[in-house]
């Protein structure tokens, strides 16, 4: 008798958790079906006045933004990678120039790099062209499937109506991320596809590019990175900010002498900072280093046969991002150990941000969970995506997030930059949600400046090659 009570109540107890675990998960998917953050309204329909010399705009051609989860790359036949080259002052009659240049989506947004004297463009290639029978790709693998990329192109702005390739030529296996050093001697590459060959740093020599140094590192744990994930210069020219495996950032400075060779020493200990770390920039000032935490290993689902599954979860269900601030002091004359000092929620997804001249603000780029099929479920934050402002205390690295997000139509916009002045902002949409699209979009935001600093949507867009997804401003 005793053993048959004891079995009730172990079933009634069962049957109440699953019916409490369902409860739960159905409350949980009608919640998604509530969007919290609205459209922007335009506030004014102006075109904004947008200081400096040019933009530059890569675009990606070969896969549409859903392709990340379906497999599907929707590829339009005559239409290839470009990098598009709109000059400045903004004027509807000038048209864009356009050159074709190889480069990959599938890249943190940080594939072009800019001479000093903005004469000339560098790109990375960290994915191939898309074969013309290839109907399905994989998005269980590292660049869904997509054929290894090898290229860095180099191209000549002199004049940004009519830019041209200068060279095209292989620099390593899989180039994912570029900095130029702001003496523009040197370009730091990170290589995805080299082992024991992270990270590639090449000197400029006479405009043309000269040796090639490779490093390799080991993490906090002293185990060996096995991928660099962003890579930005100090303003100074003598450090380098890299970030490890999407973990952790580390600081290193830069030893370089006459003969051209060059060596990098570590500054202080490789900083432990998120999970799944974007790109990452210095303040103009070098005193801060900021980047995004996108949030995407918070369930820490590996790939392979249990990601076909599950692993979902860390793109649907995925929390905030994050811009986090990490305090750098390169310039006191002994090694201070980096630390994190502030960490501000922003939008779902933010891969991108871009910082103002001054280092005041930040706005990250939230492309939410944008890259949900058309025909899959209704889910929160699947119909569009934002912009969240973010203030930068100069002196203490501190971070505070402005109201609230700014909605915007468009899927999975990766970056954006604030003009010469800081007075707007130009966020790049890598196509509207349509079938087969064959425009991408730049889209224009006035910054209204003061103590609670805001954006104001223009409505101004220019239309580029499908696909875009990096930006950068040419001054």
């Amino acid at each position: 008798m005793t053993m048959k009570l004891h079995k009730s109540k172990w079933i009634k107890r069962l049957t109440l958790s699953v019916v409490g675990f369902l409860l739960a998960l159905i409350i949980y998917g009608l919640l998604q079906l509530i969007d919290p953050v609205p459209i922007t309204p335009v506030a004014q329909a102006s075109q904004p006045r947008f200081a400096g010399r040019a933009l530059l705009v890569a675009s990606d051609a070969d896969m549409v933004a859903t392709a990340y989860i379906d497999g599907i790359p929707d590829k339009v036949p005559g239409i290839e990678d470009t990098l598009s080259v709109i000059s400045l002052p903004l004027n509807p009659a000038n048209p864009i120039a356009t050159v074709p240049v190889p480069n990959s989506v599938t890249a943190w947004p940080q594939i072009i790099a800019t001479s000093p004297d903005g004469t000339t463009a560098y790109v990375v290639e960290l994915r191939g062209k898309l074969p013309e029978n290839v109907q399905k790709l994989n998005p269980t693998v590292p660049g869904i499937g997509l054929p290894d990329g090898s290229l860095l192109t180099v191209v000549d702005l002199t004049n940004p109506r009519k830019p041209f390739v200068v060279e095209s030529v292989p620099i390593g296996r899989v180039p994912a991320h570029i900095s130029a050093s702001p003496d523009g001697k040197f370009l730091a590459i990170t290589l995805d596809g080299e082992k024991g060959k992270e990270l590639l740093v090449v000197s400029i020599e006479n405009g043309k590019l000269g040796k090639r140094h490779n490093f390799t590192f080991k993490n906090s744990t002293g185990q060996a990175v096995s991928r660099v994930n962003s890579v930005n210069w100090h303003p100074s020219g003598r450090f380098l900010a890299l970030n490890f495996d999407n973990q952790e950032v580390a600081f290193y400075e830069v030893l370089s002498d006459v003969s051209g060779s060059v060596n990098l020493t570590p500054y202080g200990q490789p900083v432990a900072v998120g999970n799944t770390l974007s790109i990452g920039r210095f303040a103009p000032d070098g005193r801060h280093f900021l980047i995004t935490e996108v949030n995407w290993g918070t369930w820490n689902l590996p790939r392979g046969a249990f990601t076909q599954q599950f692993g979902f979860l860390n793109y649907f269900a995925n929390p905030k991002g994050e811009l986090v601030s990490i305090r750098f002091d390169g310039g006191s004359g002994q090694v201070i150990q980096p630390e994190v000092v502030s960490r501000a929620a922003v939008g779902l997804s933010p891969e991108g941000f871009a910082l103002s001249p001054d280092g005041s603000l930040a706005a990250t780029v939230n492309m939410r969970r944008t890259y949900i099929p058309t025909n899959w479920l209704s889910w929160r934050g699947k119909r569009h995506s934002s912009l969240s402002l973010v203030k930068v205390n100069r002196q203490t690295g501190e971070l505070t997030t402005l109201g609230k997000e700014y909605g915007f139509e468009g899927l999975l916009p990766e970056n954006a930059a604030f003009d010469a002045e800081g007075d707007a902002l130009a966020v790049v949409i890598f196509h509207d949600r349509q079938q087969s699209p064959r425009k991408g979009t730049v889209e224009f935001w006035n910054v209204i400046k003061g103590e609670e600093a805001r954006l104001e949507r223009t409505g101004f867009k220019i239309d580029v090659t499908r696909g875009p997804h990096d930006i950068t401003l040419v001054r």
